[in-house]
Parts: structure tokens; C-alpha cells; sequence
């Protein structure tokens, strides 16, 4: 299912500012698509599942953010 067939215009555009606030946030080894896909997807989850307020989205983001860096040292 698309995101326009789940979700209205302001809520993907506040999903849209979120994955961009939050890319803003991720070190250079996690710029590309796989970390920007991954962050994205926990915040339609959250958009789905728990607020669909900027708010909200932007902290699903930054959560997300924070596990990547988790992995990352974990590896290390």
C-alpha cells in the first residue's frame, strides 16, 4: 500500500521534515540509502502504530539514529 493510500498530505510531509531532521543527526558512515531507508521505516511505523505528530515521528527518527550508532560500536 502506498503511503498517500495510508497516510494524509501533512502527516507524509511531517514524516518527510522527521527522516530530515534526523538524517542531519547521522555521522558520515551512515549517509546512503540503506541508514536513510531504515530510519524512514521506524518512522512510518510509528506514524502507524503509535503519533503521526512531528513530534513524535522526529523522535522515532532519532531513536532510530541511536540504534544505528549502537550497531555500529557493537561491530567495533
Amino acid at each position: 500500500m502506498l503511503l498517500s493510500e495510508r497516510f494524509s498530505e501533512r502527516t507524509i510531509s511531517n514524516m518527510d521534515v522527521a527522516l530530515e531532521r534526523a538524517c542531519r543527526l547521522m555521522p558520515l558512515t551512515f549517509e546512503g540509502h540503506p541508514a536513510r531507508r531504515y530510519v524512514a521505516e521506524k518512522i512510518v511505523e510509528c506514524a502507524a502504530r503509535h503519533t503521526q505528530t512531528l513530534g513524535g515521528m522526529t523522535e522515532a527518527a532519532r531513536r532510530a539514529v541511536a540504534e544505528l550508532a549502537a550497531e555500529m560500536v557493537e561491530k567495533d
